[in-house]
């Protein structure tokens, strides 16, 4: 049963990420804040610095001594379980290539964890659920 405690915790974790973003999009849509050009500033800071420094410190903090064995299984044999599966379509289908290939494996086994996962997970289930999703983004 979810209880009003749980509903604070995730709400806490993903009002703040979504308020941004709406904010974000509202001082260019609507309020005219923000023009294109210094919306693609903005992205590429973000592309450039923000996320790759983030990645960087996630994956600097994560003890590969620590991380889950079970875990690491599940993450090399459903990344391939769905290498083999998208090379056989790529082979058989008439519409299969590489290029598909690897457009469909980077969306499947990529997640979005960064942003949204760590906080939400932590929110959830506490740290120690939140440590893995912190190992999903140092598999990737």
């Amino acid at each position: 049963m979810i209880t009003g405690s749980d509903f604070y915790k995730v709400m806490s974790a993903v009002v703040p990420l979504y308020v941004a973003m709406i904010l974000a999009y509202g001082s260019v849509k609507w309020w005219k804040i923000l023009s294109p050009e210094q919306c693609s500033g903005i992205n590429r800071f973000v592309a450039i610095f923000a996320v790759p420094l983030l990645s960087f410190e996630i994956i600097a903090n994560n003890n590969p001594y620590e991380m889950s064995p079970k875990f690491i299984a599940a993450d090399i044999a459903q990344k391939v379980l769905i290498l083999v599966t998208l090379g056989i379509w790529a082979k058989v289908a008439k519409r299969g290539s590489l290029d598909w290939l690897i457009t469909i494996f980077m969306l499947a086994t990529l997640p979005n964890t960064l942003v949204m996962g760590i906080p939400l997970l932590n929110a959830m289930y506490g740290q120690q659920f939140g440590g893995l999703v912190v190992q999903a983004v140092v598999l990737q």
